[in-house]
Parts: structure tokens; sequence; C-alpha cells
């Protein structure tokens, strides 16, 4: 009974202090993941991707397939807008892969500012393509492409602006199948051109 008592004493002490470093522990992770993230866009210049007639029609029967609240809640009408003219350039996420990057054009899946829009990264093996990112999570404008990388494909930084002061941020990381927001982070710009990324507690 003593011996069952002094386990119980143990483990109440020991399960704040256990929690305490799990918790420092995940929050140095969040800030080295995002140490290697630069404040201003660094990007390589994209390549326009030039797409065949089948890829069109493929890409256009997977993007009608996803649910309306996936894409801004663009109708059915909203959406064959989008298709017409959405943009493509090569995004060098994966080497021997042709990987693009999707970006929406003005309209129901664009903000009003226009800097903030639906996105979609797509994989073409032939004229197959695959949805490697969709708008249900990857929206705003890409901020960088990153060096670190998993299962082969580089981890993707995006960007939402709120203000002319503060973005937020958003680390994607591949899993083998797609892409998912892992982290997210403001940035935060000053009157004198300065800026600084703020992880935000996991």
């Amino acid at each position: 009974m003593n011996s069952l008592r002094r386990t119980t004493s143990f483990l109440t002490r020991a399960l704040p202090l256990l929690a305490f470093v799990l918790s420092a522990h995940a929050a140095l992770a969040q800030a080295d993941l995002w140490s290697h993230v630069r404040t201003q866009p660094a990007v390589q210049q994209l390549q326009p991707a030039s797409l065949s007639k089948t890829q069109l029609q493929s890409l256009a029967n997977l993007i009608r397939q996803q649910k309306p609240a996936d894409i801004w809640e663009c109708d059915a009408a909203g959406v064959d807008d989008l298709i017409q003219g959405i943009r493509f350039q090569s995004i060098p996420v994966a080497p021997h892969q042709n990987v693009v990057l999707a970006e929406a054009p003005a309209g129901c899946a664009r903000g009003g500012q226009g800097s903030n829009g639906a996105m979609w990264l797509i994989r073409f093996d032939g004229q197959k393509p695959t949805l490697l990112a969709t708008p249900k999570e990857f929206s705003g404008w890409l901020l960088s492409v990153q060096p670190s990388s998993s299962h082969g494909y580089a981890d993707v930084v995006l960007g939402w602006h709120m203000s002319a002061a503060e973005a937020n941020l958003s680390y994607f990381r591949f899993d083998g199948k797609s892409y998912h927001n892992i982290s997210s982070a403001t940035l935060e710009s000053d009157e004198e051109g300065g800026s600084k990324v703020v992880p935000h507690p996991k």
C-alpha cells in the first residue's frame, strides 16, 4: 500500500514536469523550423508551365470534382471562369518530377486586394495530373521553396496578407502523398523595413 502511495506521489510530481519538458521541446522545434525561413520572398523566378490540351482537360475535371467549400465557395459558373484563367508555373519541389503551381485568377477564388488566392500543386505523370495540394489548405501566396525536404519533395512556405505590416505564414510538408500544413507563424514588418517571423505555439 505504501509503495502504491509513493508511486502515485511520484507520478503526481513528475507528470507536470514531463508536460513542461515536452512543451519546451515542441517550442524549440517550431522555432528551429522557422529559423530557416527568410522574411523576404526568396523564390527563384518561376517559369510559366505549358500544359497540353489533354493535361488541361484532365486537371479541369479534377477541379470540378472538388467541393465548392474547398475552392472558396465558388459556384459552378465561378469554377468554369476560374479554370479558364488559372496561371500555371513550374515549381522546383522535386527533382525529375513535373510539378506545377496553379494560381487562381481574379474572381471567386481570389481576395479583393488580389494578393491572396487559391492555389494547387499538381504533379503530371505524362498526361495524368495528381493533386499534391488544394485550396482547402493551400491558399495565399508563395513565399519560398525550402531547401529541406520530406519523401523527396521540398517544404513550401505560403503567406497570407493580413495588412501592410502583417502576414500569416503556413509551413507545408509532403507526407508521401500530399502536402499538409505542419506549422504557422506571423511575419511582422515595421516602418523601417525590418521584418521578423514569430512562430505560433503548437
